[in-house]
C-alpha cells in the first residue's frame, strides 16, 4: 500500500490538517481532504455533525462520505460525533458503510489500507453511555449491516459447469442453471460444524450433490435433485446432512444406485423413499443377499445387477411377512405395504430373458384374465405345474408327465 513520507524526515504525513469542522447535513454529503485548495468539506480531524430527518432512508439517515482513501497514507483519522437528534451513517468513498452514528455517540475512524479508492475502515466508538458494536464491522456471511442492524444475508449464486463448491459459499443460495450435473461439496472437516447452504436445481437435467472422500450424506453416498428441487445442507464437521427437502411435484421419481454384499443389508428411510432402485456387487456375490426395506407402504421397481449364482430377496423388518426374490438381470416392480413385500406383476427381463414367481396351485404365477386359478406355477424345484380351477392337473418333470386325473378324451 502507499505511503506519503516527508522528504527530510522520513516520517509518514498526512493532508494538510483541518482540527475541527462543525458541519450541518441535509442530503447525501462527500468530504473532501483539505488539499488543492478543498475547504468546502473538509475532512477535519474532529467533525461535529447536525443532520436533518432522512424520511425516506430511516434507518441509515443521510451519508456522509468519507474521500478516496488512495489519496492519504494508511492511519488516517477522523473522529465524528453526532451532536444532534437524528442518525446518519459514514461510508466509503462509494457509499459501504463503514459505521452509523446516533445522537450523542462519536466515532473514531482510521484508514487501515488504501490500495483501493474505497479503502478499508476501522471505527472504534467514543462517547456512549454503555459499549456498542459497529454492525458494519461485525457483518460476516450471511450476515449485512444495514444501519446500525444486523440483517440476514442469503446471496444467490449460479452455477453453470460442475464445480467444487468452496466454503465462501456458506450462507449462501447456489442455484444450478444448467443440464444434468455434479456439485462438489467441500470436506465437510475443512468448513467445520455449522457450515450450511441452500442449494436448488433450476436447470434442466437432473444434479448430483456428491461429497468428498468418506462423507456422506444423511448416510448416503450422494444425493440427487430433480428438477426445482432443493434443500439446505449442514455439516456436523464429520458428515452431511439436509432438512427444507422441497420434492418436486413434476418429477417425483428418484433412483438410488446401492452396491451390497452377500448377507443383510438394511435401508434407511432416505435410501428407502427411492422408488427407482439398482443393486449392484463390487465383485461376485458370495452367498445370497437380503435387503430389507423400510416397513412403509412404497412402490418399487428392483433391479438386480449384481454378478454371481446367487439371489437378491427383498423384505421388511417385520417377522413372516410376504418376501420377493429377484434374480440376477431381473427387475421387479413390487409393492410394501409395510409388512409384506409382493409384486404387482411378474419379474420382467433386462437382459433378454422372462422369470415369473413361483406362483402356487390355488394362485399359479402365469395366468389368464378372468381365470386366475387356472395356469402354471412351479410346485418344486425343476416341476412345472398345470393348475386347473385352484387343483393340481398335471406336473411336468425329469421323470415324465404326470396327469392326476388320467388322460381322456383318446386312445394312445
Amino acid at each position: 500500500m502507499t505511503t506519503y513520507v516527508n522528504p527530510f524526515t522520513g516520517q509518514t504525513i498526512s493532508p494538510s490538517s483541518v482540527s475541527y469542522e462543525s458541519l450541518s447535513i441535509t442530503a447525501d454529503t462527500e468530504l473532501q481532504w483539505p488539499i488543492n485548495g478543498n475547504n468546502s468539506t473538509p475532512a477535519s480531524s474532529i467533525i461535529d455533525v447536525t443532520a436533518t430527518t432522512n424520511a425516506s432512508a430511516p434507518t441509515t439517515g443521510w451519508l456522509l462520505k468519507l474521500p478516496p482513501a488512495t489519496q492519504v497514507s494508511t492511519g488516517q483519522s477522523i473522529l465524528v460525533r453526532n451532536i444532534g437528534t437524528p442518525l446518519f451513517t459514514v461510508t466509503d468513498n462509494s457509499g459501504n458503510t463503514i459505521a452509523t452514528i446516533t445522537s450523542g455517540i462519536a466515532q473514531f475512524i482510521f484508514l487501515t489500507d488504501n490500495t483501493s479508492v474505497n479503502g478499508t475502515w476501522a471505527s472504534v466508538v467514543f462517547g456512549a453511555g454503555t459499549s456498542s458494536a459497529n454492525a458494519g464491522a461485525l457483518a460476516g456471511y450471511g450476515i449485512m449491516a444495514i444501519g446500525s442492524t444486523l440483517n440476514q444475508s442469503y446471496p444467490v449464486t449460479n452455477y453453470y459447469s460442475n464445480t467444487t463448491i468452496p466454503a465462501s459459499a456458506r450462507a449462501q443460495l447456489i442455484v444450478w442453471s444448467s443440464g444434468v450435473g455434479t456439485l462438489t461439496l467441500p470436506s465437510a472437516a475443512a468448513v467445520g460444524s455449522n457450515w450450511f447452504c441452500m442449494i436448488r436445481n433450476g436447470g434442466t437435467g437432473i444434479l448430483t450433490i456428491s461429497p468428498v472422500g468418506a462423507d456422506t450424506i444423511d448416510g448416503n453416498s450422494n444425493q440427487q435433485l430433480q428438477l426445482t428441487e432443493s434443500l439446505v445442507i449442514v455439516s456436523n464437521g464429520v458428515n452431511w446432512f439436509t432438512f427444507g427437502y422441497g420434492r418436486s411435484n413434476t418429477f417425483a421419481f428418484t433412483q438410488l444406485a446401492k452396491t451390497i454384499a452377500a448377507g443383510t443389508t438394511t435401508l434407511s428411510s432416505v435410501e428407502g423413499a427411492n422408488i427407482i432402485q439398482e443393486y449392484y456387487s463390487s465383485g461376485a456375490l458370495t452367498g445370497n443377499a437380503i435387503v430389507v426395506l423400510p416397513s412403509t407402504v412404497q412402490l418399487y421397481s428392483l433391479s438386480n445387477f449384481t454378478t454371481g449364482a446367487y439371489t437378491v430377496t427383498f423384505k421388511t423388518a417385520a417377522v413372516g411377512g410376504t418376501t420377493q426374490v429377484v434374480n440376477q438381470g431381473q427387475t421387479a416392480f413390487v409393492v410394501c405395504d409395510g409388512t409384506n413385500v409382493y409384486s404387482t406383476t411378474s419379474n420382467t427381463a433386462t437382459s433378454g430373458t422372462f422369470t415369473a414367481n413361483v406362483g402356487s396351485v390355488s394362485a399359479p404365477s402365469i395366468n389368464f384374465s378372468g381365470n386366475l386359478s387356472t395356469g402354471f406355477y412351479l410346485p418344486a424345484s425343476n416341476t412345472i405345474g398345470f393348475a386347473i380351477n385352484g387343483s393340481q392337473g398335471a406336473t411336468l418333470s425329469s421323470t415324465g408327465l404326470y396327469v392326476a386325473n388320467g388322460i381322456s378324451g383318446g386312445t394312445f
